[in-house]
């Protein structure tokens, strides 16, 4: 072989090395490993989840990831939060209704709140507190099957809304270092 030969397989070589060396799909990003933990028929509604994020989607470590994405937590709660507080007005007579804006989802948000809190200082408290944060749709949810309400099935899908969200930062924060 002569020179121009070798130099030309080297180049080759090179190349097709760089190429895998730099490609995007080499090492998942750190919310694609959180998904990964949501079992086979929750990953993709948790990339979607994530993939809503562009900020949270570009996170460098699992703090960030945890805050970016507790803070859309709290502000998707708090807006569920308020939905379920006009329906108090419009269903005065439903006591489901009413446990579920107040109580209910005051302790959703609270427990949001609370697990972004204690990210740095206390990782184990804020998985702990992440994972409790779906108790208050779950027991919504119960109230409302009690109480048979025409509106139900909104306000189902809304507590399956919050309760995964509480499920992803729930594992987002197990990927916290100890």
């Amino acid at each position: 072989m002569n020179s121009s030969t070798h130099l030309f397989l080297l180049f080759t070589i090179l190349l097709i090395f760089l190429s895998h060396v730099t490609s995007p799909t080499s090492t998942p990003k750190l919310y694609q490993v959180v998904c990964k933990d949501a079992a086979k028929d929750g990953v993709q509604r948790c990339l979607n989840l994530f993939e809503d994020n562009r900020q949270i989607t570009l996170a460098k470590d699992y703090i960030t990831l945890c805050k970016l994405f507790l803070e859309m937590a709290i502000d998707k709660s708090t807006k569920a939060q308020n939905y379920l507080k006009s329906l108090v007005n419009k269903y005065p007579l439903s006591k489901a209704i009413k446990e579920c804006a107040t109580n209910d989802y005051n302790e959703l948000v609270y427990s949001f709140k609370s697990s972004l809190g204690e990210l740095v200082e206390d990782p184990q408290t804020a998985s702990y507190d992440a994972k409790v944060a779906g108790d208050g749709p779950d027991t919504c949810q119960r109230a409302l099957a009690s109480e048979k309400i025409d509106i139900s099935s909104s306000i189902s899908t809304l507590n399956n809304e919050m309760q995964f969200l509480s499920f992803v930062a729930f594992l987002a924060a197990n990927h916290l270092p100890e």
